[in-house]
């Protein structure tokens, strides 16, 4: 089931310079939770009632809504599917970026209509309703699962999933991206030495520390192995530098002993890519060498792809 099969066309729709009076009276008449916002055809923005409610609640005071525009009030550079976007995916990135709104643009990227996360979700369980034995409705769970069962951050695929939109986004509208790869230090003799199931809880203590050390927009994704994959949207280099180094310096705080480490303690190197133009492909290839630079030169350190 794709995106197209789902959505909404466009039923009400305002450009920026728009009065917001206007954009209300719409969603009034026609009933709906929204509006979208394009200009010449191509997505600009969104107007949800959480957006109606926050002016209105910032404006109380002053009494100067009425000649309020849509441009002051949308939120701005939203998140776009394509028509031909697999249900999966669009359920991935609406949880992930916790979004109960998809706009949805053609081949072109002009603006054709709008997906709902209550229309997705409820086509998610249509399907599962037709699964005819437990043991297949089970298994097509499993498969579509999108969070790594030991790190409990995303796995392999809902990483490529997020990179697909982000990278889509930055093109779109013109805001670059950052890729951290990330790597535990001598991961391989700490298995040798503690144990496997040792291993595993310190995979799962450096999942957290991630967690609780990474910015609010950033994803965290286990690459491989002991490999994680930080993706922060519109982030250049030098801030993605800063938000890596941040979380290098919590996992060495964390102070989990590593007998065979020079370290004495669990430690990660990181590399780190940043780009507006490039695929994210080529941007992983990027961190990916400056993750072999950060190892060859002493470990526990991030360092930057020149490009």
């Amino acid at each position: 089931m794709i995106i197209g099969e789902l959505m909404t066309e466009i039923v009400a729709g305002v450009s920026p310079a728009d009065r917001l009076a206007d954009a209300v009276a719409i969603m009034c008449e026609k009933k709906c939770s929204c509006v979208l916002v394009s200009e010449s055809g191509f997505p600009k923005g969104i107007i949800t009632e959480r957006d109606i409610v926050r002016i209105f609640s910032d404006t109380l005071v002053s009494q100067k809504i009425s000649n309020a525009t849509v441009a002051q009030v949308m939120s701005k550079d939203p998140v776009c599917v394509q028509q031909t976007t697999s249900l999966y995916d669009a359920l991935v990135l609406a949880r992930s970026r916790k979004l109960r709104h998809l706009l949805v643009i053609n081949e072109h990227e002009q603006l054709v209509g709008l997906v709902t996360q209550t229309d997705m979700v409820d086509a998610y369980v249509h399907l599962i309703e037709r699964q005819s034995q437990l043991e297949t409705e089970n298994h097509e769970l499993h498969l579509l699962s999108n969070e790594d069962a030991l790190m409990k951050i995303g796995n392999r695929r809902a990483m490529e999933v997020e990179l697909n939109f982000t990278e889509a986004s930055a093109r779109r509208y013109k805001k670059g991206y950052a890729v951290a790869l990330m790597d535990v230090d001598f991961f391989k003799k700490y298995n040798d030495y503690y144990g496997h199931q040792r291993g595993d809880n310190a995979l799962r203590a450096l999942a957290d520390v991630i967690k609780e050390s990474m910015r609010v927009s950033d994803r965290a994704y286990r690459y491989g192995g002991e490999e994680i994959l930080l993706l922060m949207p519109e982030t250049n280099a030098e801030d993605a530098i800063v938000a890596s180094e941040r979380v290098r310096a919590a996992v060495e705080a964390m102070a989990l002993p590593h007998s065979e480490s020079p370290f004495k303690c669990l430690t990660i190197s990181v590399g780190v890519a940043a780009s507006c133009d490039q695929s994210w492909q080529q941007l992983l290839e990027l961190a990916d060498q400056a993750l072999y630079d950060a190892k060859n030169s002493g470990r526990n350190k991030v360092v930057v792809s020149p490009q």
